[in-house]
């Protein structure tokens, strides 16, 4: 009869058990949820800061080439700089896009930037 009562009080033990660990594992699942949504939210603020950064990348550029622009109309009045364009590389006596100087192989004829 002894042994029976061990048996019953470990079977009790064991499903109190069962209980604290299935709350835990529902806690932790939760928990995961929660990281997971975070997770989402700073991958999220992280393409926004990247774009900012590239954004901001392209405005002082932008300014730069203007800058440039007003320095060279000062120094060479009345030459026309109306064909600068800031998207295309000096590649053989031309303006051309980059993506030409890279598709002829360059070989010698290194692009002014």
């Amino acid at each position: 009869m002894d042994s029976q009562v061990r048996k019953v009080d470990f079977a009790v033990l064991l499903r109190e058990e069962i209980g604290t660990l299935k709350n835990q594992v529902n806690g932790l699942a939760k928990d995961k949820k929660d990281l997971e949504s975070r997770v989402m939210e700073l991958c999220a603020e992280k393409e926004e800061i990247e774009l900012d950064r590239k954004n901001h990348g392209l405005e002082m550029f932008a300014l730069g080439f203007k800058r440039a622009k007003a320095h060279a109309e000062l120094f060479a009045p009345g030459v026309k700089f109306d064909k600068m364009d800031p998207t295309k590389v000096v590649f053989d006596g031309k303006l051309v896009d980059d993506d030409e100087v890279a598709v002829e192989g360059g070989g010698d004829h290194t692009p002014v930037a």
